[in-house]
């Protein structure tokens, strides 16, 4: 699953336009608002080649190349390499915006760059030292390097200065998750659900920590809760659906996996999940799902292709539900 980070989405000041510039940013404005990035690029570029120095135009183009939706495999690197290369030239023109030096940060945490992205927001709280969204920033960055002392330092500076961001503490429970501080987590999304109790992927979340702390009916509770309030939201019939199974209700199970298959078909582990449910009843059947999650995810083919040569001997079907799957009662 792919993690979800908050980026600072502040415009920079429509006072770096002038004249038709202006009436071109307005534009551009009004097309990102709408989702139409591609449109609103046009009009970012169009400043750029009438005034290359227009710093806003390139700190605002970058973050529309950032919401571009990819439309195949490779566009999504390709949009944020140029972003990056917006927000590297917009602070080469103008190196007193913090808003920029976070996004560029923000932008660096998404593609792995943990230590450029600490050093871009470093820069950000030196010209804004109360700058919330550059401690939250900083704080993911560092969790993200697996020094979980200084990111709860961060979070903990950014809660001091907005303690009802719901934002905070959806991404400290996530550091907190990773990082196997699951009491902690089970807290923070606790908080999140108060500041924001129609907040499904919190219900999920929490119920993920919850199976953690061994406390299953609370988790099945926040999963049914997140599907209440968003019956298209594919993940919390997947982790449902894995409870269920351990916990010996295959029919009501795998409703919910395919469930999870269809809202999100091209989510591999869908299909791997159906397939190690189905692999002692029917090994065929399960060698399908494999083979469609080796088409939807290459990286990961020599697992599933593992998995659909295990199909074919009854210990090999045996060893797949084992691995996966135990008894959710007897988990110490």
């Amino acid at each position: 699953m792919k993690k979800v980070y908050f980026f600072c989405l502040a415009a920079c000041l429509l006072a770096a336009c002038g004249g038709s510039e202006t009436s071109l940013f307005r534009k551009a404005q009004v097309a990102a608002d709408k989702g139409q990035f591609e449109k609103a690029i046009r009009y970012y570029s169009m400043i750029i080649k009438d005034n290359p120095q227009n710093y806003a135009a390139y700190a605002s183009r970058g973050l529309a190349h950032e919401q571009l939706r990819p439309k195949e495999a490779g566009e999504l690197q390709k949009n944020r390499e140029l972003a990056a290369q917006d927000y590297e030239k917009a602070l080469s023109l103008n190196y007193r915006r913090p808003e920029i030096y976070n996004n560029l940060g923000a932008l660096y945490i998404d593609q792995g760059r943990y230590q450029d992205a600490i050093l871009q927001l470093n820069y950000a709280l030196m010209l804004r030292p109360n700058y919330f969204m550059a401690f939250l920033n900083r704080a993911v960055a560092y969790s993200k390097q697996g020094n979980m002392s200084q990111a709860l330092v961060d979070f903990s500076k950014a809660e001091q200065l907005d303690p009802y961001s719901p934002i905070l503490y959806l991404n400290r429970a996530l550091a907190e998750f990773a990082a196997g501080y699951y009491d902690n987590a089970a807290e923070d999304y606790t908080q999140l659900i108060e500041l924001d109790p129609n907040n499904a992927r919190a219900y999920l979340e929490r119920g993920r920590t919850l199976m953690k702390l061994d406390a299953y009916q609370n988790a099945m509770d926040d999963f049914q809760r997140a599907i209440a309030i968003n019956p298209n939201y594919a993940m919390p019939y997947f982790y449902a659906a894995e409870l269920l199974f351990n916990k010996g209700d295959t029919e009501q199970a795998l409703a919910y996996a395919q469930r999870a298959k269809l809202l999100a078909p091209t989510y591999a582990p869908a299909y791997e999940m159906m397939g190690d449910m189905l692999a002692l009843e029917s090994p065929v059947e399960a060698t399908q799902h494999y083979l469609a999650a080796r088409r939807l995810d290459p990286n990961r083919a020599l697992r599933y292709q593992g998995k659909i040569r295990m199909m074919t001997t009854e210990n090999g079907r045996r060893r797949v539900v084992t691995d996966r799957f135990y008894d959710l009662n007897n988990q110490r």
